[in-house]
């Protein structure tokens, strides 16, 4: 008996098992079947995974793959509705299933299994979580698209799932999307407990860093004075009366960057309503390069840092009046008064300029802010 048809065999024989017939002439179904066909996957193996939150993932099974690509997991009593995780190689995937999913079908190639560029059918919830890592990989994830997800999907563990797995890192800014995503699960969920565990202990640890600011909400923002790129001095304290978004970034800081289309985008849907901006840029040289250089050398590195700057402002788009910088990088006085270790950071200030909120990342997490203080 060759392979092949032992295979298919084993294969008709877990069917059966599955698939009984009722009294009614009907056909009554449990168990779980997931059944693949991968290209280029000859003779390797399958894995199956139950995946959770914050949890070691279980490992279920596992199959050879025949020669033809082809792989079943048979399953007598039907799987638990949850996110299930398929590895073959070194490529992974995960699906949700739901209850009554009993037949799975995968077709795609394996080497772009891990990119989700396979067809799957048999289960609605798998295919919602496919066409969701699908859309993922496409561009640079914010927070806001998660969001979306979040909000979109039928299945909330699929959303849970996606937020915790994206936004694990993102700090406060992902705080309202973790709650989104948990109050969304029902209580007969098994991620519950665990991502209700996680999403306490972050806001725990937010709230640590947070009283350990420089700057905390409610305060009197400290002003700032310092010149544009073209001389002129502009001071924090004059634009008293509007909302201002202080922001700390420089031309180097790839984050940076990534975050100023979310910036421009709130500054020109809101600039109409008395909001702005005052970018303070920690481009420039410290102590430390310039340790060594004569004053021709450190007057040429700094114009190179000058023009690195310019070029920034105009190649992203960032077109308010209040671009300033000691050039400096991190011995910027103003930075160290705002208690500023890492950027982007930013510190929303009312129109009394009063700090009403630190650290918002994301043109959805700024728009909520400054809706607060309009």
């Amino acid at each position: 008996m060759n392979m092949k048809f032992s295979h298919l065999m084993a294969l008709v024989a877990i069917s059966m098992t599955l698939f009984t017939c009722q009294s009614g002439g009907g056909v009554a179904t449990s168990g779980t079947l997931i059944k693949g066909e991968l290209t280029n996957a000859a003779n390797l193996k399958a894995y199956l995974d139950r995946v959770g939150i914050n949890s070691p993932n279980e490992v279920l099974a596992n199959t050879p793959i025949d020669g033809s690509g082809n792989f079943v997991f048979g399953f007598v009593n039907e799987l638990t509705p949850g996110i299930y995780q398929l590895r073959i190689g070194a490529q992974k995937a995960v699906i949700t299933l739901d209850e009554g999913d009993h037949e799975v079908k995968i077709k795609g190639d394996v080497a772009e299994f891990g990119n989700y560029n396979f067809d799957i059918s048999g289960s609605k919830d798998a295919k919602e979580m496919v066409t969701a890592m699908q859309g993922l990989r496409k561009e640079a994830v914010k927070v806001e698209d998660i969001d979306a997800i979040v909000k979109s999907v039928e299945n909330p563990e699929t959303g849970a799932f996606i937020a915790f797995n994206t936004l694990s890192r993102a700090g406060a800014v992902g705080i309202p999307v973790h709650m989104e995503a948990l109050n969304r699960l029902p209580d007969s969920s098994p991620m519950k407990e665990k991502y209700t565990a996680f999403v306490r202990a972050m806001q725990s640890q937010i709230a640590q860093q947070q009283a350990s600011e420089t700057i905390r909400v409610g305060m009197p923002a400290p002003d700032i004075s310092l010149p544009s790129p073209t001389g002129k001095q502009y001071a924090l304290s004059d634009l008293k009366g509007q909302i201002v978004l202080l922001d700390f970034w420089a031309s180097w800081c790839g984050p940076c960057r990534r975050e100023n289309p979310n910036v421009v985008k709130v500054y020109e849907k809101y600039k109409k309503d008395g909001f702005t901006i005052y970018s303070v840029s920690l481009d420039g040289l410290d102590s430390r390069r310039t340790a060594g250089l004569n004053a021709q050398q450190i007057a040429q590195g700094q114009k190179g840092q000058k023009k690195r700057w310019v070029d920034a402002i105009a190649k992203d788009n960032l077109t308010w009046p209040y671009h300033v910088s000691e050039l400096k990088k991190w011995e910027s006085v103003a930075g160290r008064l705002y208690g500023v270790r890492g950027i982007p950071k930013t510190f929303l200030i009312d129109r009394e300029g009063k700090i009403a909120a630190v650290g918002l990342r994301g043109a959805a997490s700024i728009e909520r802010a400054l809706q607060d203080v309009l």
